[in-house]
């Protein structure tokens, strides 16, 4: 059955176990401060879906495999927003410490990927290996000046802000999060990534 999977679709697939693996990371934070997190993402699975974790080729619909994948983005994208909103307008976590979480999360990441030299080009595509942008046909990220240290790209449209809508939650904290992620994944490899509230981005050797 795998036959009909690419490498495409594992590259997906692993993408949005990363970011179960965020959500479960911050469940495990608000258990050891002591609240029950359990209520919480059940609710998130009633309402958005449960986790899919077995192999992709056992799990997703052969006769519908860019629809099923898409259905698994939503899934895990709204599910983490809920899940974040939810613990922050309790007052259960900080922002700081769901940062801290994604920081964590992308620095040993990073360490799984070995922590070689590379150019700037090779760093943007590691971490959008593994950050989610929609599908690739979304063409969220468009590089607009690269060098061999140096990498700028502008965000085309903002693919995540009705998943955080959708549970009146503030996409900006997603952005917040996500920066974190980037930059514990920099954290041990000489770049420095730089965000702007106009879309652009960059990475830079220093």
């Amino acid at each position: 059955m795998s036959a009909f999977l690419g490498k495409i679709h594992y590259w997906l697939y692993d993408k949005i176990k990363l970011h179960e693996k965020l959500i479960e990371a911050i469940a495990e934070l608000v258990q050891m401060k002591g609240y029950n997190s359990e209520n919480l993402l059940s609710e998130s699975h009633a309402k958005y879906g449960f986790p899919v974790t077995g192999s992709l080729e056992n799990e997703i619909e052969h006769s519908n495999i860019h629809g099923w994948l898409q259905q698994r983005i939503i899934s895990v994208e709204t599910r983490l927003a809920y899940v974040v909103t939810d613990l922050l307008r309790d007052k259960i976590l900080t922002k700081e410490e769901i940062a801290e979480v994604f920081y964590k999360n992308g620095a040993n990441v990073m360490k799984q990927n070995g922590n070689k030299e590379r150019t700037s080009e090779e760093m943007f595509k590691l971490i959008f290996d593994n950050m989610l942008e929609g599908m690739p046909c979304d063409r969220v990220s468009e590089v607009i000046e690269s060098s061999e240290t140096m990498i700028v790209w502008k965000t085309t449209i903002d693919i995540h802000k009705a998943y955080w809508d959708k549970v009146q939650g503030d996409v900006k904290n997603y952005y917040y999060f996500r920066d974190a992620w980037i930059n514990g994944f920099l954290s041990d490899t000489g770049y420095k990534y730089t965000s702007t509230e106009n879309s652009i981005n960059s990475i830079q050797r220093v």
